[in-house]
């Protein structure tokens, strides 16, 4: 009798362990670290626009976490009015990219959202103005989405950042399951984590 409560009670946690994944957490502050997370992908393409390379073939990105970015429909015009301004648009498309980690585990994304995005040299810094439009998933170890129509301005070589604060300033809206956030402003991440609510499991 004692065997079977034990083997009964062992499938209930293993039920449990295999339920549904966290939601995003944070309000305004973890819709902004998903973006963030979804981001990173597109300082491929910014860093070799800024340096030159023909992206007519698309570019692939391997994500921190596991999983690829794919990026391609590459739509090019370069303004050289006070420097070097090259404007491109794309489509990004997620293939269980790992792009953050929680305490529940790694976010994966997956899904597809177009980008404009506007690389900016000057010296030897390089920064990316880009717009995100769409909406993907959030997978793994989450259960969510993120639906963007935002401007991002940050530093392309911040996107690789993991671990540190990382500053960027946002300009339009965000929606997950927890609500639609609007951003006019500065916003810091902690790059590559994102927020999970397991009260919403």
């Amino acid at each position: 009798m004692n065997r079977v409560l034990v083997v009964a009670a062992v499938s209930m946690l293993g039920l449990v362990a295999c339920g549904p994944g966290a939601k995003i957490g944070g309000g305004k502050q973890g819709a902004a670290e998903a973006l963030f997370g979804a981001s990173k992908a597109t300082g491929a393409p910014a860093s070799k626009q800024a340096g030159g390379i023909d992206l007519s073939g698309g570019v692939k990105f391997s994500c921190p976490e596991g999983g690829n970015a794919e990026m391609t429909g590459f739509s090019v015009a370069i303004d050289t009015t006070g420097g070097a301004n090259v404007k491109q648009s794309f489509t990004v498309k997620y293939n269980d990219c790992g792009a953050a980690k929680s305490d529940q585990g790694v976010a994966k994304f997956n899904g597809s959202w177009t980008v404009t995005q506007s690389v900016i040299v000057n010296g030897t810094a390089v920064k990316v103005d880009q717009k995100f439009v769409g909406k993907v998933l959030v997978q793994g170890a989450f259960d969510d989405f993120i639906d963007a129509n935002i401007s991002q301005q940050v530093n392309v070589s911040d996107l690789s950042t993991s671990g540190a604060s990382v500053s960027m300033t946002l300009n339009g809206t965000i929606t997950d399951s927890s609500g639609k956030y609007e951003f006019n402003e500065a916003v810091n991440v902690n790059g590559g984590s994102l927020t999970a609510d397991l009260s919403k499991k």
